[in-house]
């Protein structure tokens, strides 16, 4: 939320031009994160930050202050040095939006938790150039509707806007914020925001339900956070995450989807896009992310790891990444698309994307006039009912369009069972996810949307038992037939953070499956803990002694332990050279490791999959401390000890 501003001379330095800032972005990300250290607390920083301060070049940031008398008083004094800045309030406490040059504001580093770029953000669209039949035909065939309609839940779209239509007509909007502009009138000059509305819940009406949404019968709520060029600013992505925190009750808001995204600049501990996503998490709003389309490595042009992008990192976000069905019905030449980017996620080595969804050629809303309208006359799809001489619909592809299929199916989940928690609902996702033969865990996740499944699921899971309580009311069926009669085999995987949880975790209420999980960051050892003492507590980050070290798990769980650097392969990727990453000799073969201590902390990530070795200890043998997993059904694990008795 922005802060009133209390003069016209305030006022007016707070008006900045779009146009100058994003000129600004691209020229600081082209700084080499090799440049010198800087006199500012470089600990305060976002790489990207420091490398403004280092070249002493201007950027647009975020501050953030403990207290709002902190972040008042820093205001105060950067005004008076000429800074252009506003307020605002999160739940995570108070900020500050600032564009000025370093040297102007890194006298107030000092008086701030943590800095972050002001970063811009982009859609997950490659704007290359049929998709599956949508599961769902429609409960809404017709653009009228009783004026009472009231859905039984709504998904917020924060994107470019809408433009109502036929098939998503107005009445269905539950409420259009504008906080590009301000407008209140519900425009989408760019495009992407109306065909991502489209695939979740267009009602098919101009195409007799041919290219109906995933959900028709759900509530829209459209955020508009990018503008004309389809490009927009974290700042407003965070004023947009915390309007939903605020009024999700009001508009019924359940599913939030974020197609957008930028890189990652620093942990998902510190990362304010990724913290306004952990917190509606914790309210029980399912948060689904694009991946993001960097998933070739631009200097090999092979397939690369790593390129997974905020938000879509943050740790209880429903990342998704593209799935490829070549136009068919069949399975047998479904891939996951080249572009969709792969994990691990960059600094936290999270386990992403989580699964995937039809994200090639997808066809959904257009907004006539629009910059994607307008550039791409060949990506037009006329309806089969004449509504005018443009056409309604649209054919793009990028994880943009693949995480809206999945926000629908999390809706229709909902729908099914309106008492499942945010992580029960990405648990179901999950688990009856169809497992890909030939791609590797990070390139898909759990696997590919089932929505049939996923909804029987649901319906099958009681939440009112007491947690520790078996929870299933049937057995568990292990597929089901899709809307073409092909039998569909649930993977059952599920990931969670870097670990992948035993199948039959599923079956008991446990409290890592509620609402109630607490993550959060110590600012001397960086933990993040979650869950309780009952079944699942979980400590990862910086151990004072041992370096950076990893630990997850319990009895009941899977423990691992990780070391400091990542080796992986032998191809630089993404040019992060401070990370100390290589990627990637073999599509599916992962190493990790120890760089200063060769060989004697590496991790292997095998084969689709199976055969999977971990190792981590600083005074062992190669053979020393050897974890193994991995067999087809993924549950043999043997564990291994360092010589003096320790982990």
């Amino acid at each position: 939320m922005i802060r009133p501003l209390s003069s016209p001379k305030t006022r007016k330095k707070a008006v900045w031009g779009r146009s100058a800032v994003l000129a600004l972005c691209a020229a600081l990300l082209a700084v080499p994160a090799s440049a010198q250290t800087s006199t500012a607390d470089s600990g305060k920083l976002d790489e990207a930050v420091q490398a403004a301060v280092n070249t002493g070049q201007s950027a647009r940031i975020i501050m953030q202050f403990t207290t709002t008398e902190a972040r008042d008083a820093a205001f105060t004094r950067l005004l008076n040095r000429g800074a252009a800045v506003r307020s605002m309030d999160t739940e995570g406490g108070p900020a500050l939006n600032v564009l000025s040059s370093a040297a102007t504001f890194v006298p107030e580093v000092d008086s701030a938790v943590r800095v972050s770029i002001d970063a811009t953000v982009s859609t997950s669209s490659t704007q290359r150039g049929s998709v599956r039949d949508h599961i769902v035909r429609s409960a809404v065939r017709s653009g009228r509707q009783a004026r009472a309609w009231a859905p039984v839940l709504s998904v917020a779209v924060i994107d470019s806007g809408l433009m109502p239509q036929a098939d998503l007509p107005s009445w269905r909007v539950l409420k259009y914020k504008d906080f590009v502009t301000g407008g209140t009138t519900p425009v989408d000059l760019c495009g992407h925001g109306t065909h991502v509305a489209g695939t979740v819940g267009g009602n098919g009406f101009a195409s007799n339900g041919e290219y109906a949404g995933v959900d028709p019968s759900v509530g829209i709520v459209a955020l508009r956070v990018l503008g004309d060029d389809c490009s927009g600013r974290t700042s407003d992505v965070l004023d947009a995450l915390e309007w939903v925190a605020k009024n999700h009750l009001l508009y019924r808001i359940k599913v939030v989807n974020l197609s957008l995204g930028h890189p990652v600049f620093e942990s998902a501990a510190t990362d304010p896009m990724v913290q306004a996503v952990e917190r509606l998490s914790r309210k029980g709003i399912v948060v689904v992310t694009a991946a993001g389309n960097m998933g070739i490595n631009p200097m090999t042009h092979l397939p690369g790891y790593g390129g997974v992008s905020v938000p879509c990192n943050a740790p209880s976000s429903l990342c998704v990444g593209a799935l490829d069905t070549k136009g068919t019905h069949e399975f047998g030449d479904d891939s996951v698309a080249g572009f969709s980017s792969r994990g691990p996620s960059r600094f936290d080595l999270l386990a992403k994307p989580d699964m995937v969804a039809d994200g090639v050629r997808v066809i959904s809303l257009s907004a006539a006039g629009s910059k994607l309208y307008n550039s791409y006359p060949e990506r037009r799809v006329r309806g089969t009912k004449d509504l005018g001489d443009t056409d309604s619909y649209l054919k793009l592809t990028g994880t943009s369009m693949a995480s809206p299929r999945v926000a629908g199916a999390a809706a229709l989940v909902l729908t099914a069972n309106r008492d499942l928690s945010a992580n029960m609902v990405k648990m179901v996702l999950q688990y009856t996810a169809r497992v890909l033969p030939v791609a590797d865990a990070l390139t898909q996740g759990a696997g590919a949307l089932n929505i049939q499944g996923a909804v029987t699921l649901a319906r099958m899971v009681n939440p009112a038992v007491p947690q520790g309580s078996y929870w299933l009311t049937t057995a568990l069926p292990t597929s089901n037939l899709d809307q073409y009669g092909q039998d569909v085999a649930w993977g059952r995987r599920l990931i969670w953070g870097d670990r992948f949880m035993p199948a039959a975790a599923i079956s008991v209420h446990m409290a890592r499956w509620d609402d109630n999980i607490v993550w959060g960051f110590d600012a001397l050892v960086d933990n993040i803990v979650w869950g309780n003492a009952f079944d699942d507590n979980i400590v990862w980050g910086n151990a004072v002694l041992d370096g950076d070290n990893i630990v997850w798990g319990n009895a009941f769980d899977d423990n691992i332990v990780w070391g400091v650097n990542i080796v992986w392969g032998e191809n630089i990727v993404w040019g992060y050279w401070s990370d100390n990453i290589v990627w990637g000799f073999v599509d599916d073969n992962i190493v990790w490791g120890n760089v200063t201590r060769a060989n004697l902390d590496n991790i292997v990530w095998g084969y689709a999959w199976d055969n999977i070795v971990w190792g981590n200890c600083a005074n062992a043998t190669a053979l020393a401390d050897n974890i193994v997993w991995g067999n087809a059904a993924d549950d043999n694990i043997v564990w291994g000890f360092c010589s003096n008795g320790g982990l």
